[in-house]
């Protein structure tokens, strides 16, 4: 019996260290409410972190952080579908864009396109590994 109560006891400790938590639509809301007037949270992303824009081009971090150091952008995301397999979430949906330069903050352009995140648990936070987005086409 003693052996029986370790055994379970061991499970239940093996099972709670390595279980993860969970990525909710709240979850995504949540990082990116953080980001302000930046697309994603650089602080929070992946060294090897890749944006995919809407025309294909490539990004890294530094890119990405270079292009949004001048902008302003405020998101809208809807019709979300968030799917996670242990320490990875997967987000779908769409995305509403205002997107201004800080230097002339009347001047904005709209995007509606379709975006995929992809997140990974690492040392307890969830880090953003991947963005793509592409232009939303409703009628295709």
């Amino acid at each position: 019996m003693k052996r029986l109560a370790i055994l379970i006891f061991l499970m239940a400790f093996t099972l709670s260290a390595y279980s993860q938590g969970s990525f909710t639509e709240k979850t995504f809301h949540d990082l990116m409410e953080k980001s302000g007037d930046q697309m994603f949270i650089l602080e929070n992303t992946d060294e090897n972190f890749v944006f995919i824009t809407g025309n294909g081009q490539k990004m890294g971090r530094t890119e990405l952080k270079e292009l949004t150091s001048t902008m302003a952008v405020i998101n809208e995301f809807s019709d979300l579908t968030v799917n996670q397999s242990g320490g990875t979430a997967i987000v779908s949906g769409l995305i509403d864009q205002k997107i201004s330069q800080k230097a002339n903050p009347s001047d904005v352009f709209k995007y509606k396109g379709v975006f995929t995140a992809v997140y990974a648990k690492q040392k307890k936070n969830w880090v953003l590994m991947s963005w793509q987005h592409s232009d939303y086409k409703p009628n295709n």
